[in-house]
């Protein structure tokens, strides 16, 4: 069976899990629309199982289910991601804040070597590994919180925002500007110092924030 055959077992989830990926990664820019029989054709599966995915990634908000036109990638609009983003800020900050109680040894020095990744990526100009690694740090923080539910929420939120990161476009800041950023709060995580985390964090989620409006104004200028 060839490799990108999906087994028949679990369709819609693993359809909707690779479309999903696909549209935060960038593949599926917004405005294309998800044509039905290429979709099903490259995956080896009935229109049935494709129509289930589509409906769970409309609740999502990553497509819309348009007369005529079929399902279609939305368009970021700034007044929602910057909602979104500031969702994600008051989930971090609290996930930092746990991960100084409750992270173990292992897991802060996986954050670390994830952050040595990152900057092995920025030296060597790999934009989309950075990136990559950018984002699982601040992940990984979460993940050491301990807290589930804090995890699942931040996960469903995160996505949002990274899928505008992907959009294809200038880069909004430099590397160097995050290394220097993550640096301080690890430290202070490492440290266990909480308030010191907290708010190096905070300053560093704001950079963030600043350079997702660059990005929004961008998408908005291209639509």
């Amino acid at each position: 069976m060839p490799d990108h055959i999906i087994p028949r077992s679990s369709l819609q989830i693993e359809v909707c899990n690779r479309l999903r990926s696909e549209i935060i990664e960038g593949i599926w820019q917004p405005g294309m629309r998800l044509q039905e029989r290429l979709l099903c054709e490259r995956f080896g599966i009935s229109r049935s199982p494709l129509r289930e995915a589509y409906q769970a990634l409309a609740a999502e908000g990553l497509i819309e289910i348009m007369l005529n036109k079929g399902a279609v990638v939305t368009t970021p609009t700034p007044e929602l991601t910057l909602q979104q983003y500031d969702l994600l800020q008051a989930l971090e900050m609290l996930g930092m804040e746990l991960a100084c109680r409750n992270a173990d040894d292992a897991q802060l020095a996986g954050i670390l070597r994830i952050n040595d990744g990152m900057k092995a990526c920025a030296a060597n100009g790999d934009i989309a590994g950075f990136l990559h690694a950018n984002n699982d740090v601040h992940r990984h923080i979460v993940l050491a919180s301990g807290n589930e539910p804090l995890i699942d929420a931040h996960l469903l939120v995160s996505r949002q925002i990274i899928r505008v990161q992907n959009l294809r476009g200038p880069l909004e800041h430099l590397p160097a500007e995050s290394v220097a950023e993550h640096d301080g709060f690890l430290e202070a995580l490492i440290r266990r110092d909480a308030a010191a985390a907290l708010s190096l964090f905070k300053r560093h989620l704001k950079t963030a924030e600043e350079n997702l409006r660059r990005r929004l104004q961008w998408v908005a200028e291209q639509h």
